[in-house]
């Protein structure tokens, strides 16, 4: 039990320190160290580039092995410009954040001020898109506060030092561990609340819809949620601005659970527009997502298309 404390302090200041130094440098100075760091781990790490090769393989199969490769290497940059952004949460001012963080003209904060008309909280729906952990901060930044739902981390000494970056400017964390009740409570308060809803989850924890042509194992909680307590959901990303550390919110039209509908029918229904979201935005931006994840790990076959 030391020993594991031990190493669990060891890795967090090391994170700390890295991120120290990554935040006292120019961004386009840090920005290269963690793209070369992203390249030399894509190089290496063949069991992760396997699984985004599968995934990419899934969602574009007209699409050369050449493209396909490109697309996988771009996806591990994202993640060492995300290492960047992250570095900078802590020492950023409101001010900076929202200059660098705008709303996407014609789907932005119209959308979601539109959602908040039915005095509810909204159910926001988002994935692991370009810069996502910046979503929240920037608009929370703007006076528009949320909950989200985490996992804690095994590292206790990362999970306070974590949520502390990520409420920040206002935001809460929901332990996604039983957080039903405390979900809708905040809810019907008005107050929003986030998820993360673009992996895959077990056959009890979900339904099976479409997602790139295959039917993807999905969380069904967000449409349960829409359907008990009536709240507008909307989808919602953070997509790569013109140049390198400027970004754009885009928020999707609210969609709403259709009253005396049938139970399943309308999560089917429900999730299966998320999904459609979630599939846009990567055909748009595919080198954004995070593509080592086993997202069709699940089948209703019971095949794994990984093994």
């Amino acid at each position: 039990m030391f020993l594991k404390r031990f190493k669990s302090l060891i890795l967090y200041l090391m994170v700390r320190l890295s991120f120290a130094f990554l935040r006292g440098m120019r961004r386009p100075l840090a920005n290269s160290i963690c793209r070369f760091i992203a390249i030399l781990i894509w190089s290496i790490d063949s069991k992760h580039r396997s699984i985004g090769m599968k995934n990419l393989s899934i969602a574009f199969p007209q699409r050369s092995i050449r493209w396909k490769k490109m697309i996988l290497r771009d996806s591990f940059l994202n993640l060492g410009e995300l290492t960047v952004e992250l570095s900078r949460i802590p020492g950023l001012e409101r001010s900076e954040i929202c200059k660098r963080v705008i709303y996407e003209e014609g789907y932005g904060l119209e959308n979601y001020l539109r959602a908040k008309d039915s005095g509810k909280g909204v159910l926001f729906v988002t994935a692991h898109i370009s810069a996502w952990e910046l979503l929240p901060a920037a608009h929370a930044a703007r006076g528009y506060p949320l909950s989200f739902l985490v996992r804690r981390l095994d590292n206790i000494w990362l999970d306070r030092w974590s949520r502390k970056i990520r409420c920040k400017f206002g935001n809460k964390i929901v332990d996604k561990r039983r957080s039903i009740r405390k979900v809708i409570s905040l809810i019907r308060r008005g107050e929003d609340v986030g998820f993360l809803l673009d992996q895959n989850v077990m056959e009890h924890e979900g339904v099976y819809v479409p997602f790139f042509g295959w039917m993807a194992s999905t969380s069904s909680s967000v449409a349960a949620l829409a359907i008990r307590t009536g709240a507008p959901v909307v989808v919602g990303f953070i997509c790569p601005g013109p140049k390198l550390g400027l970004f754009k919110i885009r928020f999707y039209p609210a969609f709403r659970a259709q009253e005396k509908a049938e139970m399943s029918s309308e999560v089917l229904r429900l999730t299966t527009l998320i999904n459609q979201r979630i599939e846009e935005v990567i055909q748009e931006f595919p080198a954004r997502w995070l593509w080592c994840h086993r997202r069709f790990q699940t089948q209703p076959d019971g095949i794994n298309p990984y093994s």
